[in-house]
């Protein structure tokens, strides 16, 4: 039986958060439970929309990540847990997952402006070519290397 609350934030549910709970949004992201012990919560976010999909490890403490993943009055977003059937790999492995390194952090993987986007919520946009159309490339002619032979001209003046 799947419910909306992380397995344990319920006691009349019954559960336990452990190794192999996981979840799905409706946006197809799946959460999978890797560890639960000593009060904290070690599980990785697979995010199906990406090509190729990105898995994200986190850890938390456990009764942030039952609040924070439960819809209640804490959180509006809505996953439906598992705790007694096995983990979708075969999804996950036809939606086109990749071996290799994993993420472990997601603001790593931000550059530096994704990063001072967010955290000043903003924006962007695709820029068109014809705003910035006036700003046409200098033209230069070869003033620097007059001057440097001036210079050498005057300092070869100078020894000589």
């Amino acid at each position: 039986m799947s419910t909306h609350d992380v397995p344990g934030a319920n006691p009349i549910n019954n559960d336990v958060l452990a190794l192999g709970c996981w979840a799905e949004h409706d946006d197809g992201t799946l959460i999978f439970v890797q560890a639960a012990e000593g009060g904290r919560v070690i599980y990785s976010v697979f995010d199906m929309a990406e090509d190729p999909i990105l898995e994200y490890r986190d850890a938390m403490p456990e009764k942030g990540f039952k609040e924070k993943f439960s819809y209640g009055k804490d959180t509006t977003d809505l996953w439906t847990w598992h705790d007694k059937t096995p983990f979708p790999w075969d999804r996950v492995i036809k939606a086109g997952a990749r071996s290799g390194q994993r993420v472990a952090d997601v603001e790593e993987e931000l550059n530096a402006a994704k990063r001072l986007a967010r955290s000043r919520k903003l924006h962007g946009d695709e820029v068109e070519d014809d705003e910035y159309a006036h700003f046409e490339e200098v033209k230069r002619s070869k003033p620097a290397r007059s001057i440097i032979n001036r210079i050498q001209r005057a300092i070869g003046e100078l020894r000589g």
